[in-house]
């Protein structure tokens, strides 16, 4: 099923613009992450201090099985800054108000501030599509 895409004709080339930024943002996530752990297939980030600051919480693989969880309480590992800076900017990316979950590539969780981010297993990201709407 072909989802309608939520923006109106107005926003069309913004929403084209800011989706192709949040595919590239995934696909640097993706390279970073399994760079790190090479059977991630989803981050799982959640609300730090402060209105959009996000903080990794954990690493899981395609049987959403614990690979890697985080401290939060205590300092992050160095090794995980780049996986971080591009999960924090592509949540504040992700107008959820306004667009379906999943449409920036960012899923929210029960609790409102945590989200899922599935990773692609190919290394491209996923495909844009031809016809303007949502992958």
């Amino acid at each position: 099923m072909i989802q309608q895409d939520p923006c109106g004709e107005e926003d069309r080339q913004v929403c084209a613009a800011t989706r192709s930024l949040a595919r590239a943002i995934l696909r640097r996530l993706a390279a970073n992450t399994t760079a790190l752990e090479p059977r991630a297939r989803a981050i799982v980030a959640t609300q730090g201090e402060g209105p959009w600051v996000y903080d990794l919480w954990k690493i899981s693989d395609i049987d959403n099985e614990d690979l890697k969880e985080f401290d939060l309480l205590g300092r992050p590992d160095p090794a995980w800054a780049k996986v971080a800076a591009d999960v924090a900017r592509l949540i504040r990316l992700a107008d959820l108000r306004t667009h379906p979950h999943g449409y920036y590539f960012v899923y929210p969780l029960e609790d409102p501030r945590d989200f899922t981010i599935i990773l692609p297993v190919h290394s491209y990201g996923p495909a844009p599509r031809r016809n303007g709407s949502p992958a």
